[in-house]
């Protein structure tokens, strides 16, 4: 993980964590019936915090890539490694 405190894995832990308490939330929402258009709210919640730790780990990855590409000169692995991480990413969008 890189430096930046976004990136730090206690970060990403407690927004997974946030993650599945909302998923926890919906479930029981839809047991209890509740409004539909309430439960597409909660689930597009959900869906951007998702978002939002795929864009720090995709910036992370972006990170790491130029670190190890400026040490170790393998510029054409670290990019492919870069491009699949955006294609997956824009997967998500």
């Amino acid at each position: 993980m890189s430096h930046r405190p976004d990136h730090q894995v206690d970060n990403l832990v407690k927004r997974i964590n946030r993650i599945e308490g909302q998923v926890g939330g919906i479930k029981k929402m839809i047991v209890d019936e509740k409004p539909f258009d309430e439960v597409i709210i909660q689930l597009n919640s959900a869906k951007s915090a998702i978002q939002k730790i795929s864009q720090i780990l995709l910036e992370a990855h972006a990170d790491h890539m130029f670190m190890d590409a400026a040490e170790s000169g393998q510029t054409d692995k670290e990019l492919e490694s870069l491009r699949r991480a955006i294609h997956q990413y824009s997967k998500m969008l």
